[in-house]
């Protein structure tokens, strides 16, 4: 209750009047949270405190829609590993003690798909923890969700340079009580998937020690148009306010996000061992699911690929039918890429398609020319086959 009340204050309470009502209900909820919290500290701090983890985490971590979720739920498939649910992520401070009065509610609740790629989703699939820190108070760049029009500084902490000894210390508060609490609840090691710890990966080999690191990334092209449908989504069903902004800000903002936490993760990567890093494509992810989740397996000394192998075959085979928002990129969005995006792009390996190549009136004449002319096309203009038009040109 008090750190959303601290939220509300630091935004001046500048709530759009359709969003009072949502205000309110997360008023409610923020009282029973803490109520509940107190009653999980009394019956369960102590032995949260005395927890040890069950083995080094494993972070995913990467840009926004790079596949970091994908990827997240590959490695949940094993059982050796657990992870946090939406059910834990969004109730952090109680899930050990209400569990079995909430889970069934919030299952109701919560909406078969995710809005912003489509893929299924429930109370009990991975969630970052981010989240969870979100609850906790702790300092991410997901508290600008709730005042999306305000100028919020929350997300220069993707580079943790960039924070101060009392945020690095809150953060590591939260996410140690966190993690404790979960390994309290499964007793098993942990798989952690949050694009904010991109920029954090050495901080958190230093708080976690032997902690394995699995990097994600995607062509540009298909990561930034992606990336801000997410932001325009979260911020439209989630914020205090009616998003304001256009898309000039919310490219710049993108852009400024991935300087950050790029900026510190290519400072940081070559200080890993090869069985403590591996970077992996989204691309060469989808194309050989089983050869890459082999490679991160063996590189990271995950244990037998074998146990978990069978389950990853079954999965993509019940996601084949899975249906892919499609984005436009439009030229001035590709060019804005290509100037801004250089170094993450030789990093991973992606080149950019150039400049659009010029129409050519003569060859367009030739065409309208050499057309025949129909009843139902009496200009004798070039209609092209719809059955030989890809969905994204």
């Amino acid at each position: 209750m008090g750190d959303y009340w601290r939220l509300l204050r630091e935004n001046r309470f500048q709530i759009h009047p359709s969003r009072y009502a949502m205000t309110c209900l997360i008023g409610g909820c923020s009282v029973v949270n803490s109520t509940l919290g107190m009653i999980q500290n009394l019956t369960h701090g102590r032995r949260i405190e005395r927890t040890e983890l069950a083995g080094p985490p494993v972070f995913i971590v990467g840009h926004w829609r790079s596949g970091t979720t994908l990827m997240h739920e590959l490695v949940a498939l094993d059982q050796r590993f657990q992870f946090p649910s939406n059910f834990d992520a969004f109730i952090p401070n109680h899930f050990l003690v209400s569990r079995y009065l909430f889970y069934p509610i919030v299952s109701l609740l919560m909406p078969p798909r995710r809005p912003m790629d489509n893929m299924s989703m429930g109370a009990g699939s991975p969630q970052e923890d981010d989240f969870a820190l979100v609850s906790y108070g702790a300092p991410t760049p997901y508290r600008r969700i709730a005042f999306p029009n305000r100028q919020s500084r929350d997300h220069l902490d993707l580079n943790f340079a960039n924070s101060t000894p009392a945020t690095q210390t809150a953060l590591r508060t939260a996410m140690e009580r966190f993690l404790k609490s979960l390994t309290l609840r499964y007793q098993s090691q942990l798989i952690l998937k949050s694009p904010p710890h991109t920029g954090r990966i050495r901080q958190l080999l230093e708080w976690f020690p032997d902690a394995k690191f699995i990097h994600l990334s995607r062509h540009p092209y298909k990561l930034v148009p992606s990336t801000m449908r997410l932001w325009r989504l979260l911020d439209e069903l989630q914020g205090h306010q009616v998003p304001s902004y256009d898309d000039t800000w919310l490219k710049n903002y993108i852009f400024e996000c991935k300087d950050l936490m790029y900026a510190a993760y290519f400072e940081q990567r070559d200080e890993f061992a090869d069985n403590q890093l591996i970077e992996v494509r989204f691309e060469d992810l989808v194309a050989n699911p089983v050869q890459e989740m082999s490679r991160v397996y063996g590189q990271l000394e995950l244990g037998d690929f074998d146990q978990v192998q069978p389950s990853i075959d079954n999965y993509f085979s019940k996601k084949k039918n899975h249906k892919k928002n499609e984005l436009n990129l439009d030229l001035s969005l590709q060019t804005d890429i290509d100037s801004n995006w250089q170094p993450y792009m030789q990093a991973f390996g992606y080149e950019s398609a150039g400049p659009a190549p010029t129409p050519n009136p003569t060859a367009l004449t030739k065409i309208i020319d050499t057309s025949e002319t129909t009843d139902a096309n009496p200009a004798g203009v070039f209609i092209p086959d719809p059955a030989g038009v890809d969905a994204n040109d």
